[in-house]
């Protein structure tokens, strides 16, 4: 069982969102305010197998929230809350997958405790991560630096629920994780197989479905050529095998099937929404 989970909203300036794509191309596919910004959200999924529990993302997370909100972020939400909402306690995740350490993906996997501590939000959970990605934030590049706080997981590393990812693996038969690079080093893809249907948690690889346009990329991508060829072999898997993706960060919908005309497309949404969003959109599927 799938579950999407909204865990707040962010502001983003469109020209970063979309890359050297020309604002007359990509607003008639995402909408943007006066100042250029879109709205976009943090989405984390819940996957419950026969035998795990598992949580992909936890969004910004509450112990910044004040800095955060100066930033643009807004209508944020406590992860563990949300989560007990679809009735999974804190308690009984198993495990959290976080597709990157960009504090937007993974802030919520601490919190701030009654006694004014760091602590886990999710005590009994294996927190899983690239090893390259972890690397990485322990040695912080110049892109990534302000993107990046280690207090969002540090915390897994000193109480020994730390698993970082030397290659491909499987979480259990129902999960797969797989490494990918471009926007971020090591960047992991899940790909969760659900009866009949695959679902992709495809992270920062697709923000949003208006970014499955090949070369409408984000402009923080530290490997721009390397983001586009990840981009080009998962969508080919995904038309191929008829999977879904979910995009992390699309405030208008979850999840799409896409297809390739002259460029790829989303043709269908659908496949899971927000449990916790009634909110109705209009959305361009044209190509």
């Amino acid at each position: 069982m799938l579950i999407s989970i909204k865990t707040g909203k962010f502001l983003y300036d469109g020209g970063s969102l979309f890359g050297v794509a020309p604002k007359l191309a990509w607003s008639e596919f995402y909408p943007a305010d006066s100042d250029n910004r879109c709205t976009l959200a943090m989405r984390s999924l819940l996957v419950q197998t026969d035998n795990k529990k598992i949580l992909f993302d936890t969004g910004v997370g509450l112990k910044h929230a004040e800095v955060m909100e100066e930033f643009g972020f807004y209508d944020l939400r406590d992860i563990a809350e949300e989560v007990e909402k679809c009735g999974c306690k804190r308690e009984e995740i198993t495990d959290i997958v976080l597709t990157s350490l960009h504090f937007e993906h993974c802030g919520g996997t601490t919190c701030i405790d009654a006694d004014q501590n760091i602590a886990l939000t999710f005590p009994n959970a294996t927190v899983h991560v690239g090893e390259r990605q972890w690397v990485s934030m322990l040695n912080a590049n110049e892109r990534e630096k302000y993107m990046i706080i280690p207090s969002d997981v540090m915390e897994a590393f000193k109480k020994e629920k730390l698993h970082v990812l030397k290659e491909d693996e499987a979480l259990c038969p129902e999960v797969e994780l797989k490494l990918v690079d471009g926007h971020t080093q090591a960047q992991i893809v899940a790909y969760i197989h659900d009866g009949d249907e695959t679902y992709i948690f495809i992270g920062d690889t697709v923000p949003t479905g208006a970014n499955v346009h090949l070369d409408w990329l984000d402009a923080h991508d530290i490997e721009p050529l390397k983001a586009l060829e990840t981009k080009k072999a998962i969508f080919d898997d995904a038309i191929a095998n008829s999977y879904w993706m979910i995009f992390p960060h699309d405030a208008r919908f979850a999840c799409a099937k896409i297809q390739k005309d002259e460029d790829y497309h989303i043709c269908n949404v659908g496949g899971i929404s927000d449990c916790n969003d009634v909110e109705s959109v209009s959305i361009n599927l044209e190509d």
